[in-house]
């Protein structure tokens, strides 16, 4: 993120990836198996050359000691060697060094047998030869060569002792010395050689050694980190809550739970990609991390979702002061691409002991009280009570019964008729949904609604209200009874589907009922939106013959620019004006520009609400198109519609 708040730098470090050991290489086994094979192919061919330099040196020695069929042989020997060029050559090292050390000790068993057996100089090759066995060879061929050397030591003893042969004792002098010192510089050139590797082994060792302790480092880093944030994620607060609790518990002090809920992080994925979202995501984190000063005590527990924890509290006025700091906090603005995005956040707050004492309990409750947070406006915290778990409870008892009412199909529509003020006629009927629950009898519409929206079964209800408005409303038709239109209200988020429209024409094609007899009742909730698609959708609808109208003008964002492009035919009056006026009220000024408004417009304006004859009045007075409400009558099953219908006209004939 380009922006940093100012007290963020000094808690970046736990938010940094974890970084690969210095030297650290992903394992490749046959990368090293290769590099092996290379390195004891290497050594071969030095050794070989020292070999056969020091045969050279020695024969040249034993020449001038007039000892020439000991200089013949290892003249031959050093010849014979360059056989072991031809195996490296042919990528056979082993082969080569099979060769190589074999030879080796078969010229330094005939040097010692034909030479002074066992005390012979010669024989201080034997150990260079194990050397060179340990280095190039393998297990199997360093056996073989020291059962060798065993089979020659035991011969030259077993002769010598039964007097077979006799080995006569060389003189010490410096040709013997020189073939000494040779063979020494041999070994320890060789002994030398094989401490490099040993070295190089032991440090490659520690490299792997160091790598696999930073691997299972960062694997339980991941297991216990976000990834994203770099906090801890529920996994480590659960171990963390235990031992601040358990701190908590000891100093007889509260424990608080903060439960932090982004309140818009999806608009902005949506609109500026999920990139900035997790920039947001990050920023969050280091200023909840520059707040507590302890990694311990924020967690990101997932999503948009934030703990904190707020260890020994004495009062609940410290978490309220603490929510408060970080409602301040979270909203300060954020800086994404030159693009400054705003982002608030909504708090809830469980205390420990009271609320509870394991952390899943803790969590369910703030989560809870979050979600009241939400519901009263957001950027805002509340505590955890009782009263908030039996809503909650209620609400998930009515969301089972919503689906179950839907299966079992017991909801029903009731109609409100709708009265022209001008012709005293009956010009329309609104469909209104009904849920009589078989437990707790009839449930508010203003109860069940709301929840069928934030539950999602708003569009499986809306699509039934559809369909069984213009089911009933073909039969009205059938009949001769229908004159006028039925109005369906329409939830934005059913509009949001994009396929309103094809479900609208679909019922009506279904039905067979005439479009010109069906009205949408839209919010201008949805209208301001003023998308394309919405546009293109509505036109969609008009084009076909059906009735738009606004439900509860004046509630929202009013705009006139609206009217003009959705090309709508009423506007309904909220009831909330209707029934608080009077001549003399600030209600009835509202309804009474609305309706200026409308008839400049060209507009019909319906008043809803209407429950006694003086607002009846003032409605006419002041030029309002029609009207219900309970003054005429209240919403009526569908049986009963045609029998009011006909008492009205009785009734009102004249």
């Amino acid at each position: 993120m380009d922006h940093q708040p100012p007290n963020t730098k000094a808690v970046s470090d736990p938010l940094q990836p974890l970084p690969a050991a210095k030297g650290a290489q992903p394992a490749r086994t046959g990368v090293a198996c290769d590099s092996f094979t290379k390195t004891k192919t290497k050594r071969l061919v030095q050794i070989l050359r020292v070999t056969q330099i020091a045969l050279l040196l020695v024969s040249i020695i034993t020449m001038t000691a007039a000892r020439y069929d000991d200089s013949f042989i290892m003249i031959a020997t050093g010849i014979f060697l360059f056989s072991v060029d031809w195996a490296i050559y042919k990528k056979r090292a082993l082969l080569g060094a099979t060769i190589f050390l074999i030879t080796l000790t078969l010229m330094l068993s005939y040097l010692a047998w034909m030479g002074s057996g066992i005390r012979d100089t010669a024989l201080l090759g034997y150990c260079g030869v194990m050397v060179f066995a340990a280095m190039l060879g393998n297990k199997r061929l360093l056996v073989c060569l020291v059962a060798l050397m065993v089979a020659v030591l035991a011969a030259i003893s077993y002769v010598n002792h039964f007097q077979l042969h006799q080995h006569v004792i060389e003189p010490t002098n410096l040709a013997t010395g020189s073939i000494t010192i040779i063979i020494l510089c041999v070994i320890a050139i060789a002994v030398a050689l094989l401490a490099q590797d040993y070295r190089a082994a032991l440090n490659e060792l520690a490299r792997e050694n160091e790598r696999m302790i930073n691997i299972q480092n960062h694997i339980e880093r991941l297991i216990s980190h976000d990834s994203l944030t770099g906090l801890p994620n529920r996994n480590l607060a659960q171990r963390n809550f235990q031992k601040i609790y358990t701190q908590a518990k000891q100093q007889q002090q509260l424990l608080g739970i903060i439960f932090i809920d982004l309140d818009n992080l999806k608009p902005i994925n949506d609109s500026l990609g999920h990139q900035a979202g997790d920039q947001i995501l990050k920023e969050v984190a280091l200023r909840l991390l520059s707040y507590t000063k302890k990694v311990d005590s924020v967690c990101r527990y997932g999503g948009d979702e934030f703990i904190v924890f707020l260890p020994n509290i004495e009062s609940a006025d410290q978490a309220s002061q603490a929510s408060l700091d970080i409602l301040q906090l979270v909203s300060e603005n954020y800086l994404y691409r030159n693009i400054e995005i705003f982002c608030t956040c909504s708090i809830g707050i469980a205390l420990a002991p009271q609320d509870g004492e394991d952390l899943d309990t803790l969590i369910k409750k703030a989560d809870m009280a979050m979600y009241h947070s939400k519901d009263s406006g957001r950027n805002s915290f509340r505590f955890f009570n009782p009263a908030i778990n039996r809503n909650m409870l209620d609400h998930i008892s009515l969301i089972s019964g919503m689906r179950k009412a839907l299966q079992e199909k017991n909801f029903s529509l009731h109609y409100q008729p709708k009265i022209d003020l001008r012709t005293n006629r009956i010009c329309g009927f609104e469909a209104l949904l009904r849920w009589q629950h078989p437990e707790q009898g009839f449930i508010s519409p203003t109860i069940f609604i709301p929840l069928a929206e934030s539950s999602g079964l708003i569009i499986q209800l809306g699509e039934w209200v559809i369909q069984e408005a213009c089911r009933q409303a073909k039969h009205w038709y059938d009949s001769g009874l229908l004159q006028f239109t039925i109005a369906i209200n329409i939830s934005s988020i059913q509009f949001k589907r994009g396929n309103i429209d094809n479900l609208v024409l679909g019922a009506l094609a279904t039905s067979g009922l005439p479009p010109q007899y069906l009205e949408l009742e839209l919010t201008e909730s949805l209208l301001i939106e003023d998308s394309d698609r919405l546009a293109s959708t509505l036109a969609h609808l008009r084009s076909e013959g059906v009735h738009l109208s606004i439900d509860d003008f004046g509630t929202g964002y009013s705009n006139l620019g609206y009217l003009k492009k959705f090309e709508v035919e009423a506007l309904k009056i909220d009831q909330s004006f209707v029934r608080k006026m009077d001549d003399q009220s600030n209600d009835a000024a509202i309804v009474r520009a609305i309706i200026q408004m409308a008839n400049s417009l060209g507009l019909k304006t319906i008043a809803e609400g209407v429950e006694d004859a003086p607002t009846l009045a003032l409605l006419r007075s002041l030029g309002c198109t029609q009207a219900q409400g309970y003054y005429w009558a209240r919403p009526m099953a569908a049986e009963e519609v045609p029998i009011f219908c006909e008492l009205w006209d009785k009734n009102h004939s004249a």
